[in-house]
């Protein structure tokens, strides 16, 4: 598999589609068990995700095999999947700005 940025941002969409709503007692499984790795990677609660948050948070994922973070986590894409997410550019990753990418 040719590993591209046009392939890593089909990956990071599919990783991030499980955070586009929020968690409800009825919720998809998954999309809770990413909710909670988003609030574990996020140290500073700032309810935004730095590289190094980011990081810990698609690799959560990849533990709990949720999207394609595994995807992300063995070709070692962290940075270009994080700048596809990094919508505005200021560094960090909201819930928003995944969402955002989620619903592309």
């Amino acid at each position: 598999m040719t590993f591209n940025l046009r392939t890593a941002t089909l990956i990071a969409t599919a990783t991030f589609a499980t955070l586009a709503t929020p968690a409800s007692a009825n919720a998809d499984p998954e999309r809770a068990q990413a909710q909670a790795n988003f609030v574990a990677a996020d140290v500073d609660q700032d309810e935004q995700l730095d590289f190094g948050e980011f990081t810990t948070f698609i690799n959560l994922n990849a533990d709990y095999g949720l999207g394609r973070a595994g995807m992300i986590r063995r070709f070692g894409m962290h940075g270009k999947a994080f700048g596809q997410v990094d919508a505005n550019g200021d560094g960090v990753v909201s819930k928003q700005e995944i969402a955002a990418k989620a619903q592309r």
